[in-house]
């Protein structure tokens, strides 16, 4: 697996098409900042950047009277290729993020519109059908093998069909912010048929954000047919395993596993557990021996608390991917 981090947006949710305020400033307006940053990237030796696209739906989206996606807005075709073609002339790849978990949050306003309140999109046979007709079909189409872009299409490392799912299935450990949360095998269905439509348009590789290590396991199960496996290894004792301790091996699983989220500024010191504050370099090394395939960090844009990565870790961490694995049972 190659070296990545997350970008991960520019605008949440308005890097593609015009949003629900009817802002536009999608990925073509800003190319040549966005270029500028993937140059920047691939000489700090970065090669896979993960990048959010729809989000909760506030953006890219035809969304008709019942509340359901209708097409993929024509402004959102012109962002896709423009990310693409960058990322191409830049010698990178990306993993673009179709959905994120706050979809199926409560429905709530802001700024005058409507977020979130959308779980039936991936949770009512409707609403599955209705997202894979006309948002995961057309994209297969487009940048599969045959499509009409097939040469952007190579651009892409792999799908990643939704951000971590954890926090909206009732068996995993959903937020307080979903009143009614999605059953697995419901949400499981959609994601079973979504794979299958990329693999039907050989769209390439399919992969899923889950959040929590514990939960990796419920999407390596043979129904699923992802290439590689993610956890988002945020150093939380009392809700997760610790990666330290906790290699793809102890956790049983058969497929690849990347780390596709993990703290830019390294986890804190954990005194009363003896863990000591470690960089994300240190923890991204000590992912490579337990097994892992990769560590991507949050994130490039430093959108958040846990900052970006410095200068140099990416180069250095080439050595340490290559050295020979420790005992990662």
């Amino acid at each position: 697996m190659r070296w990545g981090v997350n970008y991960p947006w520019r605008q949440y949710g308005g890097d593609v098409g015009a949003t629900v305020w009817g802002t536009t400033g999608g990925v073509a307006r800003h190319a040549p900042s966005i270029a500028s940053d993937f140059a920047a990237m691939a000489a700090a030796g970065v090669e896979v950047v993960r990048w959010f696209v729809f989000t909760d739906g506030r953006g890219g989206l035809e969304i008709g009277v019942d509340d359901r996606p209708l097409a993929i807005q024509d402004d959102a075709w012109t962002d896709l290729d423009a990310l693409f073609t960058l990322a191409l002339d830049a010698g990178i790849t990306v993993v673009p993020v179709l959905f994120d978990h706050t979809l199926a949050f409560d429905a709530h306003e802001a700024a005058g519109a409507r977020l979130g309140g959308r779980a039936s999109w991936l949770g009512d046979p409707d609403g599955q059908a209705r997202v894979l007709e006309t948002v995961v079909a057309p994209i297969a189409a487009r940048y599969g093998a045959r499509g009409l872009r097939a040469d952007l299409g190579r651009a892409v490392c792999a799908w990643d069909l939704l951000n971590e799912p954890d926090w909206i299935v009732d068996d995993l450990h959903p937020s307080p912010r979903v009143s009614t949360p999605l059953p697995f095998d419901v949400l499981a269905a959609w994601v079973r048929e979504a794979i299958a439509e990329l693999r039907r348009q050989d769209a390439g590789a399919v992969t899923i954000g889950n959040a929590r290590l514990r939960f990796a396991r419920w999407w390596d199960a043979p129904a699923f047919d992802f290439d590689f496996l993610q956890v988002h290894a945020y150093y939380d004792p009392a809700h997760d395993f610790d990666l330290l301790a906790t290699s793809p091996a102890r956790l049983g699983l058969r497929r690849p596993v990347v780390v596709g989220e993990c703290s830019a500024a390294g986890d804190g010191a954990d005194a009363a557990r003896g863990r000591p504050a470690l960089p994300f370099a240190e923890l991204a090394a000590a992912a490579a021996r337990l097994g892992y395939a990769g560590a991507w960090p949050w994130s490039w844009r430093g959108v958040d608390a846990h900052g970006t990565p410095r200068a140099g870790t990416f180069h250095g961490l080439r050595t340490a991917w290559r050295t020979p694995r420790a005992d990662a049972t």
